[in-house]
């Protein structure tokens, strides 16, 4: 099992706070809401977070300076952090946003938009980790040798496509965290044309019946409203 990662949100918004921590919780990540810029501070002074997504709309100051703030970090260990504005982000704050060119910000309006940012900043990627993805895996009954691109479960040959190999590499690679579609489009089809939802839900119901055949049982959940896991 790899290391729970742990998210620093910062938001005034309560139910903005509640919608992305539960979304990241449901992903695997560990939480800690702060509802403005002093209280996440308080929180970094007790324990380093992996990740921080800060408000660009704090009550007490503004994202960028909170950023800017966790990223230096005094003499410890820069936090890594993401400013975001959210579809409740007041109207002028989005257009101070959009005429400061001081640092970006993430505009969403879902939470995959979050958790897939999130994802990538912990290299889901093969580029980012090429040794990782020739590594034969062994995860519970499931055995993925990516040399010859084969799979076991319980001692039983599953045939898959080399976009199933893929897909199922990618959640097993990642164990209990969620996948959001949309990075999972990215990886597994690349810059391919006319790649829709459609197109992943038929390879999910594809690899499940192939993997329910050896097994009796499912092995690849689906999240709602953000992704798919394997479950082991």
């Amino acid at each position: 099992m790899s290391e729970v990662r742990h998210i620093l949100i910062a938001d005034s918004d309560a139910q903005t706070l509640e919608r992305l921590a539960s979304a990241l919780r449901a992903t695997g990540y560990a939480t800690w809401e702060a509802e403005s810029g002093r209280e996440a501070l308080r929180y970094v002074q007790m324990e380093r977070p992996d990740l921080a997504i800060v408000s660009l709309a704090l009550p007490d100051m503004r994202g960028r300076d909170l950023a800017r703030i966790l990223e230096t970090n005094g003499d410890k260990e820069p936090i890594r952090t993401i400013v975001a504005a959210g579809p409740g982000t007041p109207a002028e704050d989005t257009a101070m946003m959009e005429e400061s060119a001081e640092r970006s910000v993430m505009r969403w309006s879902h939470v995959d938009q979050i958790v897939t940012l999130v994802n990538e900043a912990f290299d889901l990627s093969e580029g980012n980790a090429p040794e990782r993805f020739a590594e034969k895996i062994l995860c519970g009954e499931v055995m993925i040798d990516p040399v010859t691109m084969t799979v076991e479960v319980s001692g039983k040959h599953v045939e898959l496509t080399k976009k199933e190999f893929k897909f199922l590499q990618i959640l097993v690679l990642n164990e209990e965290r969620t996948c959001t579609r949309e990075e999972l489009k990215k990886l597994v089809w690349g810059n391919e044309d006319g790649v829709i939802g459609r197109t992943v839900d038929v390879l999910v119901s594809r690899l499940r019946s192939k993997l329910g055949a050896a097994t009796g049982r499912e092995l690849v959940s689906t999240v709602r409203g953000i992704g798919y896991r394997f479950t082991a």
